[in-house]
């Protein structure tokens, strides 16, 4: 397995472009201990290191690399679901609003969404974009698309 994904490594000056099969979220997916897991997390572990109970593997900012193909483990580090999602945020990668493949909504019909709560009823406006009644809710109490003006 491990001769397997080095072969499927590009070892550039500075990253390691995984050139396996890549999922719809842009990362590599590997069969690694009878599970598939991501590639980045597989480099981690191929090279000799261990995931704390509680963290993730993370891609470095992208001051530092920030490519999802990169398998570089001095690219990579553990840290909290949590903090990685803020890094996700700040680098602009993170999969929120239409950058979401599971997105109904645009950014301009959410804005729409809010402006027309005084005039219409969630359930008609549901119907109206086709969602449930909970996610206009949620959008109107900025549960949902909160980061959005």
């Amino acid at each position: 397995m491990e001769q397997r994904f080095w072969n499927k490594v590009n070892k550039t000056d500075t990253c390691w472009l995984w050139t396996g099969s890549i999922d719809k979220q842009g990362y590599g997916r590997v069969r690694y201990d009878k599970k598939h897991i991501a590639t980045h997390r597989a480099s981690w572990l191929l090279s000799g290191n261990t995931i704390p109970e509680g963290l993730v593997i993370c891609h470095a900012p992208h001051e530092i690399c920030g490519n999802r193909h990169c398998v570089n483990p001095a690219h990579l580090r553990t840290d909290t679901k949590g903090a990685n999602a803020t890094d996700r945020i700040a680098d602009g990668t993170s999969a929120r609003g239409t950058k979401n493949p599971g997105s109904i909504l645009t950014e301009e019909q959410v804005r729409a969404i809010r402006a027309n709560t005084e005039n219409k009823r969630y359930n008609a406006l549901a119907r109206e974009y086709g969602v449930c009644a909970s996610q206009i809710s949620n959008i109107i109490r900025r549960n949902a698309w909160y980061w959005l003006n």
